[in-house]
């Protein structure tokens, strides 16, 4: 269930990597007031909700963006995954979006976890609530604020098949992580066809998935990067999340 709540997270609110890492960028894809929902359905029926918002706020007398995710099972996908987990992170743009302080708190069926993790950039060091400090590689994000980073970075330098090596701490772990661009789709939703770009983060078979290609993702091919849609195939059925509705993004969401 770790692993599961793992990659759904990764794939609706976060994914971390490193894209020339000593290289800024001055690409804006997000503001203050952003929101975006989700709807998750198992098989055809309604399956359960997700939300991002992104506000700005302070912290350590600076200004930071904070996001909060939110993951909500329901019916039938309640009764067998349980999932109502919160994320949030706090993360400075002006560092390439790295994480200041991420909170993690999981119900999972009778499963629950809690903790908050400040991040020490210039040591490398993450003090977490749970596990005390911890020493972690250079350029370290929370599964939030590597979204962000991802959007702001863009994908403009991807090739079809281009794998895209990640680390991200989750659960008191560091985890490696890849991710293959799979090029260019239409992309049709309750809110319109939308031009899109597909990844697939590698899955590892076993007991929740059957094939390394088990997970799938869709982000919006324009200057947002917004997650369009999240697709699972599991061997306890199939999980969809799609975009439902949005508000302040930084461009206009443009249909086809």
């Amino acid at each position: 269930m770790k692993k599961l709540s793992m990659y759904l997270a990764c794939a609706i609110i976060s994914m971390s990597f490193m894209v020339d890492g000593s290289k800024e960028s001055n690409a804006v894809a997000f503001k203050a007031g952003e929101e975006l929902q989700f709807v998750m359905y198992y098989g055809i029926v309604n399956g359960g909700t997700a939300s991002i918002t992104l506000k700005e706020t302070v912290m350590n007398n600076k200004k930071v963006l904070h996001s909060r995710a939110v993951m909500k099972t329901t019916g039938v996908a309640d009764w067998i995954f349980g999932i109502e987990d919160v994320y949030e992170s706090y993360f400075d743009v002006s560092n390439n979006c790295k994480p200041v302080k991420a909170i993690r708190n999981i119900k999972e069926n009778k499963y629950r976890y809690y903790d908050e993790a400040t991040y020490n950039h210039a040591n490398n060091t993450i003090q977490s609530s749970k596990n005390g400090k911890i020493s972690v590689s250079a350029n370290m994000y929370d599964l939030i604020s590597s979204l962000y980073y991802l959007r702001k970075e863009g994908f403009s330098k991807l090739k079809m098949n281009d794998t895209i090596s990640m680390k991200i701490y989750f659960s008191d772990e560091v985890f490696p992580y890849k991710l293959i661009y799979k090029g260019k789709e239409k992309i049709a939703t309750k809110l319109g066809t939308f031009n899109a770009l597909k990844l697939q983060p590698l899955v590892e078979v076993g007991r929740v998935f059957k094939a390394k290609d088990d997970v799938s993702f869709w982000v919006s091919d324009d200057a947002n990067h917004v997650p369009l849609r999240v697709e699972f195939n599991m061997t306890l059925g199939s999980l969809k999340c799609d975009l439902v509705a949005h508000k302040n993004l930084y461009r206009p969401l443009k249909s086809l």
